[in-house]
């Protein structure tokens, strides 16, 4: 933007930003002022307590760790090629 369309663009909008200057503010020390009422929430509005979960079956759980890969299966392979699958034993077939 052009400097001399961007103060035009300024000096077209400077009545409209006067005219909306917020009303003055009550004196805080002024007793008739009116302010809004206070609400109190409590901090432990959603609060759930603690409850015992259910323990899954061990070895359930360790079947299904070993059919993910492990623990490095489970989370993606997150940690370098551990989680990787392991290459075909025989290269395939060149292309001629």
């Amino acid at each position: 933007m052009k400097p001399t369309i961007a103060f035009a663009v300024l000096a077209a909008l400077a009545p409209h930003a006067a005219a909306q200057q917020p009303a003055a503010k009550p004196h805080p020390a002024d007793p008739a002022t009116t302010v809004p009422a206070m609400k109190y929430e409590s901090a432990f509005t959603g609060y759930r307590g603690f409850r015992e979960e259910p323990l899954a079956p061990w070895r359930g759980v360790n079947d299904e760790a070993a059919r993910a890969g492990g623990h490095i299966g489970i989370v993606g392979g997150a940690h370098g090629s551990h989680g990787a699958p392991k290459p075909a034993a025989t290269p395939p077939a060149a292309k001629k």
